[in-house]
C-alpha cells in the first residue's frame, strides 16, 4: 500500500485512552480490552528500538480492520500460551505510525498488512521491517449497490479501486481475473505490481476512480462498484447482499505478522512468531463459525 498520507495532528493533541470499543457484540466479545492510540503519534516520543522484549508483546492491528483484530484475539487467547507469551492486542489508527510503531520497536509487531503494501512503507520511509510469518489471505470481492452481476454492469460503469499501489494491483488482479480486463504482458501477478497504465484491454470502457482506503466504502453511493478487500469495508456496514463478485486472493497478498529486522534474534519475539506460524491458527481459519472471520479472511493454501 504507497500508505496514505493523513495529516497527524501535533502531539499536544494526543488523547490516548484504554476502551473496549463494542461495534457489534461479537467484537466485544471476541476482542475485549483494547489499547487504543489516537494516530498513533504517541510512538514518536516513546522508543524501545535496542531493548529486549519480554514475554508480554504489543502486536498492533490497524484500527478499521476488525477480521485480523478478532483473529489476533483468537491467537493471543488460545495460541500465545502455549509459545510461553502474552500477546495484548494494541488499535492503532494511522497507517504510517502503525508499521513506524514498529521500527521503533514500541510494539513488537504489527498483524495487518501484506507483502505489496510493507514494500511500499519500507520505500517510503526506511523501515527495517519482515513480514515474518505469513497468516492468513483476504477475501476480495467486488461491491455493487445497483447490479447482481457482470452481465448487467453497463457498458463505461464508474468502478473505484484503491488509490495506493498495493491496494490498486490487488483489485486490477481481481478485475483480469473476473475476464472484465486484460493486463499487460509482465503486469499478470502481483510481483508485477499493475497499475491503471498496466491495463492492455478494457472491453467495457470501464471508468475507474482512485480512492483512499478509507473512503471506498462511502464511494459506492457514487459509483457502479467497487473492488476492494472485504475486510477494509466491512466495519463499514457493506453487506454479502450487495457483493456483484467475488475474487481469490492473489498469490503474494497474504497478510501477517510483520517485525522489526533489529529484533528478529530477540528470543521473545522469535516465540511471538512461532505462535503465528502454529497449524492451530491455519486450523481455526478452516474451521471457525465466526462469520466474521468466515467471510473475510482464509487460511494459506
Amino acid at each position: 500500500m504507497t500508505e496514505q498520507q493523513t495529516t497527524s495532528p501535533d502531539v499536544g493533541d494526543i488523547d490516548i485512552e484504554i476502551k473496549k470499543k463494542h461495534r457489534w457484540p461479537w467484537v466485544a466479545a471476541a476482542v475485549g480490552v483494547v489499547i487504543v492510540i489516537v494516530g498513533g503519534i504517541f510512538f514518536a516520543n516513546s522508543t524501545n528500538q535496542d531493548k529486549p522484549f519480554g514475554t508480554t508483546l504489543d502486536v498492533a492491528t490497524w484500527s478499521t480492520d476488525i477480521a485480523a483484530e478478532n483473529l489476533l484475539a483468537y491467537i493471543a487467547q488460545n495460541v500465545a500460551p502455549e509459545h510461553g507469551i502474552t500477546i495484548k492486542p494494541v488499535r492503532i489508527d494511522n497507517l504510517i505510525e502503525i508499521n513506524r510503531a514498529v521500527d521503533a520497536g514500541t510494539v513488537a509487531g504489527n498483524f495487518f498488512e501484506h507483502q505489496p503494501f510493507l514494500n511500499d512503507a519500507i520505500a517510503a520511509n526506511g523501515f527495517q521491517l519482515t513480514l515474518a510469518a505469513p497468516t492468513f489471505t483476504w477475501d476480495q470481492a467486488t461491491y455493487s449497490n445497483k447490479y447482481r452481476s457482470w452481465a448487467q454492469l453497463p457498458t463505461g460503469a464508474k468502478i473505484a479501486l484503491r488509490d495506493d499501489p498495493a491496494g490498486q494491483a490487488i483489485a486490477l488482479l481481481d478485475l483480469a481475473e473476473a475476464g472484465q480486463i486484460t493486463l499487460k504482458p509482465g503486469k499478470e501477478t502481483l510481483a508485477g505490481l499493475p497499475q491503471l497504465g498496466d491495463i492492455a484491454a478494457n472491453p467495457k470502457n470501464y471508468q475507474f476512480i482512485q480512492v483512499p482506503i478509507g473512503q471506498l466504502a462511502r464511494s459506492l453511493a457514487d459509483v457502479d462498484a467497487i473492488v476492494v478487500h472485504i475486510s477494509d469495508v466491512y466495519a463499514a456496514g457493506l453487506t454479502e447482499n450487495q457483493i456483484l463478485a467475488r475474487h481469490p486472493a492473489p498469490k503474494g497478498s497474504e497478510g501477517g505478522l510483520v517485525v522489526s529486522n533489529k529484533h528478529l534474534d530477540d528470543p521473545n519475539v522469535q516465540k511471538l512468531i512461532q505462535t503465528f506460524k502454529d497449524p492451530k491458527v491455519a486450523e481455526f481459519l478452516k474451521t471457525t463459525d465466526n462469520t466474521l472471520i468466515r467471510d473475510t479472511l482464509g487460511p494459506i493454501s
